[in-house]
């Protein structure tokens, strides 16, 4: 991700609907990229580690059945701010899905709509930086909801676990080819950090194994000279 193309873009948002009557959420979200420093250490800001569990892999046709959420703050995970809620997708869970998260349909059925859960869900985010394994999935499903309910994308800033440990742990690959892909799975990183993964394919469970892992990567920047936003930007910025 360029960063300045990215702060051109949202600046040019807001010039095109500052002056449109925005709901609160809607109104903070598109300044969450106005208070980050990049020359400040990027444990001195605050990110939201988070996980979806879906109805299956398509981001265009499937449909949210649990967010979780844990923040980090001063790189700690902070163990009492945390999101989690199952979501009723209004439509079936394939069984090869229930097989992964083992969510089953009695367990959504007086569940809230995944729109709903949304709005706590922009609340809770705030203007944090957002981060996740994988993020593309999960990005494209919360910005299906924002645009929806906004009218624009989430602007948070939005960095990806899985470029940080091609950046931090896997061998230069300048033509792009990522033969060592599958060692940044979330099982094969858990297991380098020796990290305790519970309930592995549950939101929480994920987002949590998540934040530690982010937060071994911060770490590990710190110790080789490398710890300031700007520098977590340039490896673990999502790929567009």
């Amino acid at each position: 991700m360029n960063w300045g193309l990215s702060r051109l873009r949202n600046k040019m948002l807001q010039l095109r609907i500052g002056g449109r009557a925005l709901d609160p959420l809607a109104r903070q979200n598109l300044h969450a990229l106005d208070g980050l420093r990049l020359d400040a250490p990027a444990r001195e800001h605050r990110y939201v580690v988070m996980d979806l569990e879906t109805t299956g892999l398509d981001p265009t046709r499937d449909r949210v059945v649990s967010v979780g959420a844990f923040r980090v703050v001063q790189g700690r995970v902070k163990l009492g701010e945390v999101f989690s809620e199952l979501c009723n997708p209004g439509r079936d869970i394939p069984v090869e899905s229930i097989k992964v998260h083992a969510i089953v349909p009695d367990m959504i059925r007086d569940a809230r709509d995944a729109w709903e859960v949304f709005d706590d869900f922009l609340a809770f985010i705030g203007t944090d930086i957002l981060v996740a394994h994988y993020a593309a999935f999960d990005t494209y499903i919360l910005n299906l909801a924002m645009k929806a309910r906004s009218g624009f994308a989430l602007q948070n800033l939005v960095l990806d676990t899985v470029e940080m440990c091609r950046a931090l742990l896997l061998k230069p690959d300048p033509y792009g080819v990522y033969v060592d892909f599958k060692k940044c799975s979330l099982d094969i990183l858990a297991e380098i950090y020796d990290l305790e993964v519970p309930e592995r394919h549950t939101a929480l469970g994920d987002a949590l194994t998540t934040a530690l892992i982010f937060q071994r990567f911060l770490q590990m920047m710190e110790q080789e000279g490398s710890g300031n936003l700007r520098d977590l930007v340039r490896i673990g910025a999502m790929a567009s």
